[in-house]
């Protein structure tokens, strides 16, 4: 967690995930890493289709 300070505020930054983007030859990678859910891989031949899976992911876990 990190604290910063500014314009008279303090502000609290928490890390919730950690995504990463691949792209193989013909299809793209996306590595998802939470707490709750540890590590996922998902596969799609679109970076659209991949954005799409993670993003579903995530609000299925946070909702």
């Amino acid at each position: 967690m990190t604290v910063y300070y500014r314009f008279g505020f303090i502000f609290m930054q928490e890390l919730i995930c950690n995504i990463e983007f691949d792209q193989d030859e013909d299809t793209y990678v996306a590595k998802l890493r939470t707490e709750m859910g540890g590590l996922r891989e998902y596969t799609a031949k679109t970076f659209e289709e991949v954005l799409n899976l993670v993003m579903i992911e995530l609000q299925e876990e946070f909702a």
